[in-house]
């Protein structure tokens, strides 16, 4: 097909997931280039919009899409947000954001298959395009203070045991071991958090921890306030309070956070440290402790070399000073970088749409002023043709359908022309009757509704189209009917679409809504309330533009769904595509999709009607003038298609 079938994949299942989260109020978009979430004045999500990825999006923006709809889903389905006002007054508004991240991503993981995988390369996207050129940056300005703040999110995300930002600290600990060692034993706490508010008590903790300095006599996890302790969470097998090294054990004197005779950067001081676990390593340096200067022990922080009052400067860094650097909003930045890639792939694309929120692909509804006669009418023209149609037709298969004797097979009947095989010890020397017929075929008509069909022209594909269903459906081949023109629909937020074109500097390739009413389904029959819709199309007021390319691949991808082997595709109109956007996008788009559609295995021919302007566009076409042309002009092709 033409469209990037990722991306396809991609649009269904946004598509799934918005019809799943309708029932909590929550409305998933694609539109534009630009990924954003809207919030209420609680914090609470209503909107989650997704740039609609042009078929030239790379697997990594795509990868990204993924996971970033993942990690909102996440939030909207495990986030307590209540708790946010209450962190934002403590003043441990950013922790708790990323102790949450860590915490429902690992809910998401278990909830869905799959989900693991989009978080994990939305996770490495994110690390990639924004933390490594941030912190480049900053080590290269000399602003430690934004350099801790930055690897404090992948810090605490490595804790929480994902492994995608435990291997990106892996040669980058240095800049962070003083703040692991005030923390690093917490490690089973924050991988065993359930819920927002255990995320809440614990971002308190740690403020308290990192917020006194390592010359501060008194020890930062004073069990006198109850805040300087997380409440008894769940932990992992093998690191819970059982643990005769856990630090909260309170059967083991060694290891009570008050004795001061406990370094907590000694690695074998309690469960929690991760130097203590295989999957918890985050030491510093290599496997060598080639990073580890002196006689320090391999995983062991050295002291900083220079004198005391260096050594006082570098230790000296504030809450405040993390806090401020550590802002770092895992969903808007990101929604940033999203941004940008999704900028950079709609500017190089050939076909560029803005979204299709607004599409609609749906029965035709017979309006108010139907009226009988324009049934009576359409049996009249075509109903006396439809059964000589038939026969034509049958007489043709049943010529071309074929019962031949296939030799080689080790069952069945003997074939004596294969009997000296025995003499070498082969024993296919019997033969199968094989019942050959040309009826596995599915086909699919699709009907120009634009403002230039009215008049005659719609009256000659609609009755061009019944007469085609009917006599494949007396022969017993599926079809359906389904004609393309553009929605009433107008775009609700100008405002938005037109700061994408600024953005991206350029326009979109179509500017209106698709609207595909179906005449008749695969699985619908013609009965009266069928034959109806085809009776009404003439009289009804929906004939406007035709974006014709997007519209027949719509119809290819329902065709191609089909189990058929065979599959044929019918577009009867009477030119090219017009519609509001970039005529010449339009046109060459069609081309492009018909190539692709024929190459995809589907026979495709152009039926224009009163107009020989398909021709430009389908390699095969033919033009019908009036519904009595019907015999000699397109069953003709119909049948050399069927036996073919």
């Amino acid at each position: 097909m033409a469209m990037n079938d990722r991306v396809h994949i991609m649009r269904e299942a946004i598509v799934k997931i918005t019809q799943m989260l309708a029932g909590k109020s929550i409305q998933v978009t694609q539109r534009g280039i630009k990924a954003y979430v809207k919030a209420n004045e609680k914090g609470v999500p209503f909107l989650v919009n997704l740039p609609f990825i042009p078929d030239n999006g790379t697997d990594e923006l795509i990868d990204a899409v993924q996971g970033f709809l993942d990690h909102e889903v996440a939030h909207i389905l495990f986030t307590d947000f209540n708790a946010m006002p209450k962190a934002m007054r403590e003043g441990t508004g950013n922790m708790l954001n990323l102790l949450e991240d860590s915490r429902i991503e690992r809910e998401m993981s278990k909830r869905f298959e799959g989900s693991a995988d989009n978080l994990n390369r939305v996770g490495k996207f994110f690390l990639e395009k924004y933390t490594m050129p941030k912190l480049e940056e900053a080590l290269a300005q000399g602003d430690n203070e934004k350099a801790v703040g930055l690897l404090m999110v992948p810090l605490l995300r490595g804790m929480a045991g994902q492994h995608v930002y435990r291997d990106f600290m892996k040669d980058k600990m240095a800049h962070v071991q003083e703040q692991y060692d005030k923390i690093k034993d917490l490690v089973p706490q924050i991988e065993a958090l359930v819920t927002t508010d255990d995320c809440l008590k614990l971002a308190s903790t740690i403020k308290k921890r990192l917020s006194a300095l390592p010359s501060d006599p008194s020890d930062p996890s004073d069990p006198a306030d109850p805040s300087a302790s997380p409440p008894p969470l769940k932990t992992p097998s093998g690191a819970g309070p059982s643990d005769p090294s856990d630090p909260s054990d309170p059967s083991d004197p060694s290891g009570d956070p008050s004795d001061p005779s406990g370094d907590p950067s000694d690695p074998g001081s309690g469960a929690g440290d991760p130097s203590a676990d295989p999957s918890g390593d985050m030491t510093i340096g290599d496997e060598k402790g080639d990073d580890t200067p002196g006689d320090a022990e391999p995983g062991e922080r050295a002291a900083p070399e220079g004198n005391e009052e260096d050594i006082a400067s570098s230790s000296a860094m504030t809450w405040n000073d993390i806090d401020k650097n550590m802002a770092v909003d895992f969903d808007d930045c990101v929604s940033s970088v999203i941004t940008n890639s999704a900028a950079d792939a709609a500017s190089d694309a050939e076909y560029l749409i803005y979204t299709k929120d607004f599409d609609v692909i749906e029965p035709l509804v017979v309006g108010t002023g139907y009226r009988d006669d324009y049934m009576r009418n359409m049996v009249d023209d075509v109903d006396h043709m439809v059964g000589p149609l038939q026969k034509d037709l049958e007489r043709a298969i049943s010529a071309r359908s074929l019962s031949q004797w296939v030799s080689g097979h080790r069952s069945g009947r003997l074939n004596p022309a294969n009997l000296s095989r025995l003499a070498v010890g082969d024993p296919r020397v019997f033969r199968k009757k094989h019942e050959v017929t040309n009826k596995d075929v599915a086909v699919e008509l699709v009907v120009d509704m634009s403002g230039s069909m009215s008049g005659t022209k719609v009256t000659t594909a609609s009755r061009a189209a019944y007469a085609l269903a009917s006599v494949l459906e007396r022969i017993g081949i599926p079809c359906e009917v389904i004609c393309f023109t553009t929605g009433r629909a107008a775009y609700d937020d100008r405002a938005h679409y037109e700061s994408e074109i600024a953005k991206i500097g350029r326009s979109y390739s179509r500017n209106e809504s698709l609207y595909m009413p179906i005449l008749k389904g695969f699985d619908e029959r013609l009965l009266p309330n069928i034959k109806q819709r085809f009776a009404w199309l003439p009289h009804c007021s929906d004939l406007r533009n035709n974006v014709d390319g997007e519209c027949i691949e719509i119809a290819a991808r329902r065709l191609m769904a089909r189990r058929e082997a065979g599959k044929i595709m019918m577009v009867l109109s009477d030119g090219a595509p017009h519609a509001a956007g970039s005529s010449a996008e339009l046109s060459k788009h069609l081309k492009k999709t018909v190539k692709a559609i024929m190459k995809a295995g589907v026979n495709v021919l152009g039926i224009g009607i009163e107009s020989d302007a398909v021709r430009q566009y389908y390699p095969k076409s033919l033009v019908l003038h009036n519904v009595s042309e019907l015999p000699t002009v397109v069953m003709k092709e119909l049948r050399a298609v069927l036996i073919k």
